[in-house]
């Protein structure tokens, strides 16, 4: 009666659940920029093939449904819906027991509800039947930091990162635990691969821009405060995952921090909308405040870095961080070193 249940609520499995939200990209210049909650931690997606190792497809005579039944959890939970999605999760476990994303899905779904036992429990269930599931093993120690189980949390994060090197999730989330332990030097060391892996990782801008606090490096904070808000990071509920107020902060580090720093900081309900024009301003502004590298400037004013880099010359602004007479002698330099 219970499967029965799930069905009749679901639908059949050739019945597809409404359209998922889309996943979130890089602004562009006609997009808003609006303020989301942050999640501290950057949980790898949903996986929506089929992994069973060493087992040929025709050895799974229900995998197709049951595949269905994946993939239709993953739009539920994406949707928020994450009743239907783990009762849809259930039903493809229930089809194909060996079903490896089965699992790590509906684990990621549990986390997601607030489960986090049950999210441990789905993603040990993924790793025993693949010992090499890297985003398994970064979600599972997302799920071991929750529960404060911090020795596990970083076995789990430095396993991930063996198995793959080139995920950047579980060097921003060991980065995050470092910081959370004061291990300064190691989160801004974690935070940064993090960041050449994927420039995108805005949580990671962001704990890194917490780091540079504890040494006194504002331009440096500012600047990565900058970029985790452009790319849609709640700055201030990031740096009150670390510390109840900047009140904790001073109390713990003995370390003021500056009056404008301090307001990139206080809690704000949305992001402001921006025109075209003034958000080009504005890169170009932080651009020459030295806040901003060309690049992030371009993303923020909407532009790619050639069109941003030709806008400069109509303002003004050379690329080049010198000015005309330490570019003449540097030039000068070079042909002197040149003739040596």
């Amino acid at each position: 009666m219970q499967t029965l249940n799930v069905v009749n609520e679901l639908g059949s499995a050739n019945t597809a659940p409404k359209e998922t939200k889309s996943h979130q990209h890089p602004v562009s210049s006609k997009q808003s920029f609006k303020r989301k909650v942050v999640d501290p931690y950057l949980h790898c997606r949903f996986a929506d093939g089929h992994h069973t190792e060493d087992m040929p497809k025709q050895a799974h005579p229900h995998l197709t449904e049951a595949e269905t039944y994946n993939n239709r959890g993953i739009v539920y939970s994406e949707n928020d819906e994450h009743d239907r999605s783990t009762a849809c999760f259930d039903k493809a476990l229930e089809l194909q027991p060996d079903y490896i994303n089965a699992h790590y899905n509906r684990g990621l779904a549990y986390m997601r509800k607030g489960e986090v036992d049950k999210g441990l429990a789905d993603y040990s269930g993924a790793i025993q039947f693949k010992r090499n599931y890297a985003e398994a093993y970064n979600n599972r120690g997302i799920a071991y930091q929750k529960k404060g189980e911090i020795i596990y949390a970083v076995q789990d994060y430095s396993t991930a990162i063996g198995l793959n090197p080139e995920l950047a999730e579980p060097y921003a989330n060991r980065g995050s635990l470092y910081l959370s332990r004061l291990d300064i030097h190691r989160a801004v060391y974690d935070c940064t691969k993090a960041l050449r892996l994927n420039p995108d990782a805005g949580v990671a801008y962001g704990t890194c821009g917490v780091a540079w606090l504890h040494y006194g490096h504002w331009k440096k904070a500012k600047a990565d405060f900058t970029v985790a808000t452009i790319l849609g990071v709640d700055v201030s509920a990031l740096f009150h995952h670390f510390y109840e107020n900047i009140d904790a902060f001073v109390q713990k580090t003995k370390i003021q921090i500056p009056g404008d720093v301090a307001d990139m900081l206080a809690p704000q309900a949305e992001l402001p909308e921006f025109e075209e024009g003034a958000r080009l301003k504005l890169a170009l502004k932080a651009y020459d405040n030295e806040a901003l590298s060309i690049g992030l400037s371009a993303r923020f004013a909407g532009m790619s870095r050639e069109e941003f880099i030709y806008t400069m010359g109509k303002y003004g602004l050379s690329p080049i961080r010198l000015t005309a007479e330490e570019l003449r002698k540097d030039v000068e330099s070079a042909r002197k070193a040149s003739h040596q």
